[in-house]
């Protein structure tokens, strides 16, 4: 009865239950039915937000947003286009870098998705980009500011599996640098790949652009050598993060009010009290999961499949989830589950976190939950569905990023070996 009522509450999300609605109720009637204490269902979601981790998410996410209100993202826009927007599909080439280093600075999907894509799309259709096409990329380009360090998937995560913060980091560089080389790939076997930009830069022109948007390159910077230079916990280097974009939008840049810092403010509490509604409503739904032995039954079928049928199987399932859960709830629900396989089968867990967070970011992308897909729909003033039919060849192209990982763990895990050792 109580996996009956747990299918049936996670299939309502389906038909438009809010996710934290969704995920509360379904706990409590299956805990109702297996006559599982609500007390320790309640224990089990106020105790998953008792990490010091957590606070990091607020902190990144308050630093994209001082970052949009106080740093000129058409500087960081022009640098790009300097260097690289010569190129075949040279302006598609720079949302998808631009992206990148926003994710680098911030570690927010949805935030680089608005950021990049309400200065690049109108700039792309002046040049023969059409708009819903250029939603699709920066919809699933935003998905880098996942893979790049910091990445809020990734603390989550963390937070979920006690994996260290620092190599996981480190962890999601190449998988990132591999998305966007596919993502080109994606542009270039597309008509759009043939058009190249119009503006022409001298190296004095790229140089001088350069220099206006260093401020900016200095985020990673702080972010990452505090971290990797153990001068800063991860909490600590977001709070730097924090002082840094401020410091920059009211002293260099002089675009950052006290009315645009307020505003950055408002929009941080409200996405930051989303998560740790959703984490919350998430762990206790984990917990009756638990409760019931589905993670025990788990074990048994995961090692009979084997390391890389497993994998390939939690793929599909993240595709799947992805439908109806979005990345946050996918992590806090679907982890603690695999978990215990994953320990079983000696899985890396470096490894394991691209997969997963990769995977689970596609819903973004996908209806009927997709934020990067939505956001993007309404920043290039374009039906969502148009974008959606798109953004198909792009997500083929993340799929295929995912399977290489999966078969070559050494593309997640050379990195955070090399500097942290095996």
């Amino acid at each position: 009865m109580a996996i009956v009522l747990l299918i049936l509450g996670i299939l309502s999300l389906l038909f438009g239950v809010s996710l934290y609605a969704g995920l509360g109720y379904t706990a409590g009637l299956a805990a109702w039915a297996a006559q599982i204490p609500l007390d320790a269902i309640i224990a089990s979601a106020a105790g998953a937000l008792h990490k010091e981790i957590w606070l990091a998410i607020p902190l990144f996410i308050l630093t994209g947003f001082l970052m949009i209100q106080g740093t000129s993202m058409d500087r960081l826009v022009d640098a790009v286009n300097a260097f690289v927007g010569w190129m075949p599909g040279g302006l598609a080439l720079v949302m998808v870098v631009t992206c990148a280093f926003f994710g680098a600075c911030s570690g927010s999907i949805v935030s680089a998705v608005a950021a990049v894509g309400s200065i690049m799309i109108p700039m792309m259709e002046e040049q023969g980009y059409d708009r819903a096409w250029s939603a699709s990329l920066v919809a699933v380009a935003g998905i880098l500011a996942m893979l790049i360090p910091p990445s809020n998937p990734f603390i989550i995560y963390c937070g979920v599996t006690e994996t260290p913060v620092g190599p996981m980091f480190l962890a999601g560089i190449l998988p990132g640098l591999l998305l966007a080389a596919i993502l080109y790939l994606v542009v270039l076997l597309t008509p759009e790949g043939r058009i190249r930009s119009r503006k022409y830069y001298t190296w004095r022109e790229r140089w001088r652009a350069l220099y206006a948007v260093s401020p900016i390159f200095g985020m990673p910077l702080v972010i990452l050598g505090g971290i990797y230079g153990g001068l800063a916990t991860p909490v600590e280097a977001a709070a730097l993060a924090c002082a840094y974009s401020a410091l920059i939008g009211f002293l260099v840049y002089r675009k950052l009010t006290v009315q645009g810092t307020l505003d950055a403010l408002r929009s941080s509490i409200r996405i930051t009290s989303m998560i740790f509604v959703l984490v919350a409503m998430a762990y206790a739904l984990n917990a009756v999961i638990t409760m019931l032995g589905v993670p025990t039954d788990l074990v048994s079928f995961g090692v009979g499949l084997g390391k890389w049928s497993f994998l390939l199987m939690v793929l599909s399932f993240m595709l799947f989830t992805g439908i109806f859960l979005e990345e946050i709830s996918t992590m806090a629900v679907i982890v603690p589950i695999l978990w215990p396989t994953v320990v079983k089968l000696g899985i890396d867990p470096l490894h394991f976190g691209v997969i997963v967070c990769t995977a689970a970011a596609i819903g973004y992308t996908t209806p009927p939950v997709a934020l990067n897909l939505y956001t993007a729909a309404s920043v290039a003033d374009v039906d969502a569905m148009k974008v959606f039919r798109r953004i198909i060849p792009f997500l083929i192209g993340i799929i295929v990023m995912n399977i290489i990982v999966i078969f070559i763990p050494q593309i997640s895990t050379l990195i955070p070996y090399k500097v942290y050792g095996r």
